[in-house]
């Protein structure tokens, strides 16, 4: 078969929908050899594995957005056997068959959440019509996300393919600094401390203790939950540790307000977007992974953490439970004090953050991009053939 993946958000490699992009192109590069494979990117990206059976093409339009280039791009190559978009969308013209992946529908769900209308965006319905009648298949992140899209979207179930993320667990995983964890541990009951890496920019006390969280502005990630329920941990148990909120919160004025309201200025770090490597050192040192979402197609970091060896309090919303399994204290997002008393439960018993350590990396190991990849092509072949 020949086809062809759209990529245009390999370009944004810090969020969801780019790492998925990454994680399945790299992982297809590397167990499929039998089909031929052309992927297309807006621009230049980091490097991707090499291999006579996939093709790398740029295709600029510098003075065109998204809308018009996944219209004109899978034009100018092909003929293809099967064209993959992997966000949600669609094209008004195909050359073979449809599958786009939809990793959720937030925007139905929470329709404030949504952008407004614009010309692009009329221009595009107007050309695609019907998107039900273009696409011959769905992949999603999760069965959650399945339900959501045959209730809000009318889509049969038959038409739509389960296939769950994966993790990449040769970057995602404990420190090797296995005795210095210890000795942590050991000092500090099931506390980290805070990577060198951040000290020398926080506002935060070196060298202390952390809970991490890993979200966005999006108001669906409920981050002043997690800032209320950590202003109510005991007293011994909140001055003992600060708070890093790490992602693109430079529009949620918001929440630093209640942070200065709440006094917690000298705990509270705003790191902004990290590299991976960073994200990699936040995970493995934090004493704990706070995620309280109140809506996930997925729900990423909770694996990444999992993978890296932290314990994980989670939202119990949507698909979390999902994707946390057993391996999580899972809250309802609308339960501050029930965040404040998971949180405290893992800072102050060793033994139940060694266990959920344990339980989650197993978790994670679940969750490999191999098997997103053989998945995935399993669904390429079966609607091809169709």
């Amino acid at each position: 078969m020949n086809i062809v993946i759209a990529a245009w958000h390999l370009k944004n490699f810090n969020v969801g929908i780019g790492r998925y992009s990454r994680g399945l192109i790299e992982a297809i590069a590397a167990v499929d050899r039998q089909n031929e494979y052309e992927v297309l990117t807006p621009t230049d990206v980091p490097p991707l594995p090499p291999g006579s059976h996939v093709r790398y093409r740029v295709i600029r339009f510098p003075l065109f957005k998204r809308r018009f280039w996944e219209q004109v791009a899978p034009q100018l190559v092909g003929p293809y056997d099967l064209l993959h978009l992997p966000y949600d969308s669609c094209v008004a013209w195909k050359k073979g068959k449809l599958v786009v992946t939809i990793h959720d529908v937030k925007q139905l769900l929470f329709p404030a959440l949504a952008p407004k209308r614009n010309v692009h965006q009329r221009l595009e319905e107007l050309l695609v019509g019907d998107r039900r009648n273009k696409i011959d298949h769905i992949l999603t992140d999760s069965k959650c996300s399945r339900r959501d899209i045959v209730e809000r979207c009318g889509v049969p179930s038959d038409r739509i393919t389960v296939v769950y993320p994966g993790v990449d667990l040769d970057r995602f995983k404990p420190s090797k600094v296995e005795v210095q964890a210890e000795v942590e541990e050991k000092k500090f009951g099931a506390s980290r401390i805070l990577p060198s890496s951040l000290t020398s920019t926080s506002t935060c006390r070196t060298g202390r203790p952390y809970v991490l969280s890993v979200a966005g502005p999006d108001p669906t990630k409920n981050v002043e939950t997690l800032i209320e329920a950590f202003a109510r941990l005991p007293a011994p148990v909140r001055v003992a540790h600060d708070l890093v909120l790490a992602g693109d919160f430079r529009r949620r004025e918001d929440l630093r307000e209640r942070v200065a309201a709440l006094g917690l200025e000298k705990q509270v770090l705003f790191p902004g977007v990290v590299s991976d490597e960073r994200l990699i050192e936040l995970y493995q040192n934090a004493a704990l992974l706070v995620f309280p979402s109140r809506y996930e197609g997925f729900g990423l970091p909770v694996l990444e953490a999992m993978a890296c060896g932290c314990p994980v309090v989670s939202s119990n919303a949507a698909s979390l439970p999902e994707v946390a399994g057993d391996a999580a204290i899972l809250v309802d997002p609308n339960d501050t004090d029930g965040f404040a008393r998971a949180m405290s439960r893992v800072l102050e018993d060793s033994e139940k953050a060694t266990e959920l350590r344990t339980r989650g990396l197993a978790q994670a190991a679940r969750f490999t991009w191999e098997r997103t990849a053989r998945e995935t092509i399993a669904v390429y072949k079966r609607i091809a053939n169709a």
